[in-house]
Parts: structure tokens; sequence; C-alpha cells
């Protein structure tokens, strides 16, 4: 008799979703609970209903050493649901695993697909040769797959640029994959080895992009054009600039980003903060404070993202050059905070303006306004401004094209008006503003001794 009231008084006394976090599911007299059900398939690593996506996922932490070893105990050809510890954000991924094999090595890739990017490591294994019984051979070489990389799926090739064995994916291939009756034919190419991806990472991959890929509402956005002094000193543009340049950190790494508005709105790189659900994003000030924020717009078509700072102690907004675009030959600035070094500034020209093509696959839009330049772009600078001679906003710093050759000053930066009219921003109120007052930007020319607003 006591075997059947226990559950039974358990659930009368102990509601399920109020008190959940106290019940010992070792405890017999818990273990029926439809809580610790959930956990102990969760713990066993079996497929549970997420009720945020609709989607069969096995739950597990963001942290999980994937890249240890060539045979790591994760779940691979399973749609697995990510939740980090350091701000609470979940992602949806897919792990694969494959090889290529010839007579004396094998060459394994493990990849992890979101609905982001791709992460890509190698494990070059010697095969075994037996000297007096034991097997001398296991693994010679391993790393992250170089930069640029090639997906090939149904025909369509994508090449991709990216540091630290990370890769934007395409929107183009999101929806390619999202779309697709046939889950054969993905293949992925480095330094002229070809991988061919399974059938059921690709299906599961489809399940994922039409399932948890969150569709965002464009803001209300609008700005003021701002005090442009003459002729200003690089000192006096790092000294306005700086102040309203911010860090960007959330559980996918560190970035940079500047605020659009004195309104607390805050751009970034897609890239930086993913699109994953999140409870917030860390921002750190050039004086130490920090803040939170929220992301209430992610862009899929170019790489960048809006995200509004909590409460009102934050800085102002840098001048913006809505009204023109920059031509070649031009000065610029280059700020953000690469490998973690904050309030880094970097100088240099407009090398070209032009189109986006196979170069910045995953990055920006077919047809978008690329801003080539030298001034140095390194992983930390991303979602940090692109500033003229006169300190005004022309882009946003998003990424350098790397490659295992070196090459070097190939650095990139999404249009900003581009982005403006993407996100269907109201230009100023200049009706009130002398036009001889009005510089190219659109922005207000002021003497050198009334200085930057």
């Amino acid at each position: 008799m006591k075997r059947f009231l226990l559950p039974l008084l358990a659930a009368l006394v102990l509601p399920t979703e109020v008190d959940a976090n106290k019940i010992n599911c070792d405890s017999p007299v818990w273990r029926n609970n439809p809580h610790c059900k959930k956990d102990s398939e969760r713990k066993k690593g079996k497929t549970i209903l997420d009720a945020e996506t609709g989607l069969m996922v096995i739950e597990m932490e963001a942290d999980i050493p994937w890249k240890s070893t060539s045979t790591p105990k994760i779940p691979f050809n399973n749609i697995v649901k990510l939740t980090s510890s350091f701000d609470g954000s979940s992602e949806y991924v897919v792990f694969d695993r494959d090889y290529k094999k010839s007579a004396f090595n094998r060459f394994t890739v493990l990849t992890k697909w979101s609905s982001d990017y791709l992460n890509a490591i190698y494990f070059l294994e010697a095969e075994c040769s037996y000297v007096f019984n034991v097997c001398m051979g296991g693994i010679v070489d391993s790393g992250e797959l170089g930069s640029p990389i090639e997906l090939r799926f149904n025909n369509q090739k994508y090449t991709l640029y990216g540091d630290d064995g990370q890769f934007s994916l395409p929107n183009d291939f999101i929806e390619q994959v999202k779309n697709a009756t046939s889950y054969t034919g993905l293949s992925l190419r480095s330094d002229n080895r070809v991988i061919n991806m399974g059938e059921g990472t690709v299906e599961k991959l489809s399940s994922l992009y039409k399932k948890a890929i969150k569709k965002w509402t464009i803001p209300d956005i609008n700005f003021k054009a701002k005090n442009i002094k003459l002729n200003p000193s690089i000192k006096e543009i790092a000294g306005n600039t700086l102040p309203k340049v911010v860090t960007v950190k959330s559980s996918k790494g560190q970035g940079t980003g500047f605020f659009i508005n004195d309104k607390g709105l805050l751009i970034t790189n897609r890239h930086v903060i993913g699109s994953g659900t999140k409870i917030d994003t860390q921002i750190e000030t050039s004086t130490g404070s920090v803040l939170t924020a929220n992301t209430i717009y992610v862009s899929r078509k170019d790489d960048f993202a809006i995200l509004k700072v909590q409460g009102e102690n934050y800085p102002k907004a840098l001048p913006i050059c809505y009204a023109t675009y920059p031509t070649s030959g031009e000065e610029v600035i280059a700020i953000g905070s690469p490998r973690g070094l904050t309030n880094t500034i970097t100088r240099g020209i407009v090398s070209a303006f032009r189109r986006s093509g196979n170069y910045s696959e995953g990055l920006a839009t077919g047809g978008a306004s690329l801003i080539q330049t030298d001034a140095a772009i390194n992983p930390g600078n991303s979602g940090g401004p692109l500033l003229n001679k006169n300190g005004e906003v022309i882009g946003i710093n998003t990424f350098g094209k790397t490659s295992s050759g070196g090459s070097q000053g190939l650095n990139f930066a999404i249009s900003i008006v581009d982005i403006l009219q993407q996100l269907n921003v109201r230009k100023p109120d200049l009706n009130n503003i002398n036009e001889a007052s009005i510089n190219e930007c659109g922005n207000i020319k002021v003497p050198w001794w009334r200085g930057f607003s």
C-alpha cells in the first residue's frame, strides 16, 4: 500500500511547475514525477519535445567539449538544444562527423551547424602499423579548418571566409536546405579534401531551419543630425567616438557595437550575438560600466543586429553619414576591440566601394554595398564603426578576408546607408537648418570652437 500512496501524496503535496527545482529525482518518492521523467530523458540523451519550437531535441549544456577528441560523446545527426550558463541563451545545432580515408591515414572532420554559422575542426589520424603487436598510430595533426572553405549543395556552391574555424552561413544556403526535397549532396571542401555530409544531418538541418529561425519585426527607428566640427584631428575624432563605442559580450564571443540614436539603440554584427533566444546581452562601455541589452531585430539578409540597452544611463549616438556613399581613396578610421583589446583605432583608406559577391557570402546579401578598406579589421572589431575623416559612421566593420595564403589588407564593412534603408529608418528633420550648414552626409557643420554634439 505504501508504494502506491507515496507517488500520490507527492503529486498532491508538491505542484510540478512551482517547486520543480526542489525535487530530488534520486528519491523513490519523486521518480515518477513528470519533471523527473523529463530530466531523466535529458540525461540519457533522449529526444524530447521542445515547447518553444515544436522540434524533437536533445538538451545539453552549451560548453560541451566537442572539439577535444575525434570521437566526442555528443549526439550526431540530431537537433541539439544548447543552453549557455553564461547568459541563459539557447541555440539549436546539429553535429556531424565524417571522414575521408586513404591507405595511410584518415582525415576526420567534425562540424557544428546552426542557423547562423558552421564550426569545423579536423583530426588527421595515422592508420595502425603494428610493431610487436602494438598499434603505432593515432592523431598526428588537428585544428580548425582554414579559411576559406567551400560548401556545395545540389550543384550550388558557396565560398565561406571565417576565423578560428567559424564561418557564417549564407542566407541563400539556409533557404536552399530549408526547402530541400532531397537530403543528399551536401559536401564541404577544405585544402582540396572533399567531405560528404550525412543525409541524416541535412534532414535535421532542414527541420531546424523551418522551425527554429525567428521572424523579426522591423523596429521603428529615428535619429538626429549631429554637429560636425570642421577638419577635426584624429585625436579629436577618437575623443568624441570612443565613449560611444562599446564591447558586446555574449555566449558567441566578443565584438563591438555603437549607438545609432540617443534612445539607447545599439547596432552590432549578427554573428557577434547570433540569433538564438537570449535573456540579455552584456555591454561594457569605455569607462568600464556594464550594461545589459535586449535584441530587438536581427537581419537575416545582412550581418547586423539591433539591441535596446536597458535603463537610461548609456552613451549618446555617433553621427551617421546617411546621405551619401563613400568613394575610393577617402581616409577612414576603424574602431573596435580586436582580440579583446578594447578602444583600438586603426587608420586607412577606402580601397574600393563594391557590391557583394562570392567573397562575402554569409555576411551580406547579393547586391549589398560593401566598403573595402586597408584599415585593419580583426576578430573583435566586428560590429564596430567605420568612420570617415569627419568622424561620421559610413559602415559597420564586418570581416577581414583571411586565407591560408596569408592575404592582408582586405577588410570589409557593410554600408550604413544600406542598413538604414533595410530598416526603413526615418531621416532627420532638417527643415529649420540653413542648407549651407548641412554637409554631404546630412549632418550640421559647425565652427571649430563649437565642436561635436
